[in-house]
């Protein structure tokens, strides 16, 4: 293809949104609400992706040992632990350091505690895995060694967590097919007036010779603009609201010492990849849209 004729084909293509100017107004309009609906479900992926991952990591696997667990067997039980290539951290709590978490737990009803020393405490290992998923494995082997009597991790909960985001992941998909159902069909109707405005042009032009995609790619370089345009400014209103839910969600998350389980992703972080997603599906969708209308009201 020649430069001259790539101009011609840019230039008529941003000649049309001007043609239609309300039609192109009122695509670039649907873009931008499917994209800014399609952004903050995606932006829930995100944070519940983030926060239940943090949860995860903040999950442990705790080994208690038998309290007449003899010296040789609590040594193997930490060897064990310490060798295995899944363990990222561990901590060991001797029968001294429990009893003193017990005494700081229950320090205005030290009555409980009357009579309990130390010995009749068990030693425990505290365990973070590097791959939660793999605690099942992690769970079974452990408690099969000799000196241990029971072995805790939060199964129900990490299945619960992993749940919920299949969930939302599914919700969110099945909205953003409807969104784009929805903006692909406004904006081939927007084409569609421009193809109707332009068939007498359209039929000398395929009377001298112009070939299918010489009259085609016009339109959809129109359509290419309306979905650029619409994600250009649906990521900057996201962008502006994001952040305002991120300054007001972590502040108040810090206020009240939950920060450990409620955090929001930077916009730093994420923003690059927003936006190129953002792009993407608005290029797609017009696209998709200029090709539907060009097919179906075009006699090319």
């Amino acid at each position: 293809m020649k430069i001259r004729t790539m101009k011609y084909m840019v230039k008529e293509g941003f000649a049309n949104t001007y043609r239609n100017l309300l039609m192109t107004l009122a695509s670039v309009s649907t873009v931008i609400a499917s994209l800014i609906i399609f952004g903050i479900f995606l932006m829930l992926i995100i944070n519940f992706s983030y926060n239940i991952n943090r949860l995860k990591a903040q999950m442990e696997i705790v080994v208690f040992l038998k309290p007449d667990a003899t010296e040789f067997e609590a040594s193997n039980v930490e060897l064990k632990i310490k060798n295995d290539e899944r363990v990222l951290t561990y901590t060991k709590i001797t029968k001294e350091q429990a009893y003193a978490q017990l005494i700081n737990i229950y320090l205005e009803d030290s009555d409980i505690l009357d009579g309990l020393t130390p010995d009749f405490l068990s030693e425990s290992f505290r365990i973070h895995l590097k791959n939660v998923e793999e605690s099942a494995a992690f769970t079974e082997e452990i408690s099969k060694l000799d000196g241990v009597e029971d072995v805790n991790y939060p199964y129900e909960s990490l299945k619960k967590l992993s749940t919920v985001l299949n969930w939302i992941n599914a919700g969110s998909m099945v909205v953003l097919t409807l969104l784009l159902i929805v903006s692909v069909s406004i904006i081939a109707n927007t084409i569609k007036l421009t193809v109707y405005a332009r068939r007498k042009e359209i039929e000398i032009m395929k009377y001298i010779g112009a070939s299918d995609w010489f009259i085609r790619w016009p339109f959809i370089i129109e359509g290419i603009i309306i979905g650029f345009t619409g994600a250009l400014i649906a990521f900057i209103l996201t962008s502006y609201l994001y952040n305002s839910v991120e300054s007001f969600v972590n502040s108040h998350a810090v206020e009240y010492g939950i920060s450990d389980l409620i955090k929001i992703v930077s916009l730093g972080n994420v923003g690059g990849q927003i936006f190129v997603i953002y792009a993407i599906i608005g290029v797609v969708m017009g696209s998709i849209g200029s090709v539907i209308s060009v097919r179906r009201h075009l006699n090319v």
